[in-house]
Order: C-alpha cells, then sequence, then structure tokens
C-alpha cells in the first residue's frame, strides 16, 4: 500500500478548511470548554454515571443526571449567547434600532439562562 500525500497548499485553499479555520478559534475552544464545564459534564462523568437516564433532577447537590447536565449545558449557552449578543450590540457599524433589538435580544436570553441555571439550582436545594 502506497502512503498519501497531502498538498497542505490545496488544503489551505480549500473553501470547507477555511470555514473550520474561523470557527475553531482558541476562543471558541475555550467557550465550548466553559460552557461543558459549567454544565457540570465532569461532575457527571465522576459521580452521576450511576443515575439511571431517566431520571431528571435528584434531590442531591453531590449528585447530577443526565438530563439535568443537559439542561445546566443550555442554561450556560443562552447565558453566554446573550452576553454574546449584549457585547455585540455596542458594535458601532449598527443603525441604532438593530443595536437595541439586539441588545434587548441578548439581555432577555441572558435572564432566561440565569433564570433555568437557578431555579434548578433551587428546586435541588428547596425540594
Amino acid at each position: 500500500m502506497a502512503p498519501v500525500k497531502l498538498d497542505l497548499n490545496s488544503l489551505r485553499k480549500n473553501r470547507w478548511v477555511k470555514i473550520l479555520g474561523r470557527i475553531i478559534t482558541l476562543e471558541g475552544i475555550a467557550v465550548v470548554a466553559g460552557i461543558l464545564l459549567t454544565g457540570g459534564l465532569i461532575n457527571y462523568l465522576l459521580e452521576g454515571s450511576s443515575i439511571p437516564a431517566d431520571v431528571v433532577l435528584t434531590h442531591s447537590l453531590e449528585d447530577q443526571s443526565i438530563l439535568e447536565t443537559i439542561a445546566y449545558v443550555i442554561a450556560a449557552t443562552l447565558g453566554f449567547g446573550g452576553l454574546y449578543m449584549v457585547w455585540r450590540s455596542s458594535q458601532p457599524s449598527k443603525t441604532w434600532r438593530e443595536s437595541f433589538l439586539v441588545y434587548i435580544t441578548g439581555f432577555l436570553l441572558l435572564m432566561i439562562g440565569f433564570f433555568l441555571f437557578f431555579s434548578i439550582y433551587t428546586f435541588k436545594v428547596g425540594g
């Protein structure tokens, strides 16, 4: 079997490689890692794998089910997305009306993320 040669110059000119190169950055990797860590993925992998998959929420702060981890990841994604939209609303290239709409939408997403996160936490603590 002959070895496969890879032409890096043609790979760099490829449209899909350019798109992936713009998407996968150090900041993007840090945001995804932050969302997964905020969602409690490590806690689920270490301690929650003994909980059945059909349990939505546990009444313990130490244990976490997979559905609860997914809910926390969704809440964190909404929060990060809202913060990004609030930041983007301050960019000078937009009209006043568009900036205001992006700001309000980002603020609402941020509040929905906070509400989800803290309601799940309050349910776990208070029962």
